[in-house]
């Protein structure tokens, strides 16, 4: 059982670190509010300051913005703990990292979400993001490939076939 959890632990560490080293690069060497091409204009960083919740819409007083995801944490890691194999334990830790980076870390440390990754052509534009997104995003992929198309779950161990049973002792066929 601890297979499952040293994947979901290691997954979820990772994601939170990488997410958060990512915005201290950005808030050192960005400019809030000014775009600077990484790949034309179809990737851009643009760094913004997220005071309300996902896409930019409030979910209710701004406690909610706390209350929630430490609820939202409890549940994952209740999840985890149950986690059938490895595939599920790497896609909650990916949630968990994400969820804990953006929605515990960024808003007591700053206030707000840090999102910085800009994707579009031309005027249209996806909702600017991070890392912390992207890797709950992925992580919530994980969880239904696993539940709906069986992807990473275990296979159960074959059935002995019947074998064909041996001529008789008489030689009779």
């Amino acid at each position: 059982m601890w297979g499952q959890r040293f994947w979901f632990i290691v997954t979820a560490v990772l994601a939170l670190a990488l997410d958060q080293v990512s915005k201290l690069l950005i808030l050192r060497y960005e400019t809030l509010h000014v775009s600077r091409q990484v790949l034309g204009d179809a990737l851009r960083f643009s760094l913004t300051m997220n005071e309300r919740g996902l896409f930019g819409m409030s979910y209710g007083p701004l406690w909610m913005h706390y209350a929630l995801p430490i609820l939202a944490v409890g549940f994952v890691i209740y999840l985890a703990w149950r986690s059938p194999d490895r595939w599920f334990g790497i896609g909650l830790g990916l949630v968990l990292g994400g969820g804990v980076s953006n929605n515990l870390i960024d808003r007591v440390r700053l206030g707000s979400v840090v999102d910085f990754i800009d994707m579009g052509i031309g005027n249209t534009r996806w909702y600017t993001y991070n890392l912390a997104d992207a890797f709950a995003v992925a992580g919530v992929i994980m969880l239904l490939a696993h539940e709906f198309l069986g992807w990473g779950k275990a296979k159960p161990a074959a059935t002995a076939e019947a074998k064909p049973s041996s001529p008789t002792a008489s030689g009779q066929n």
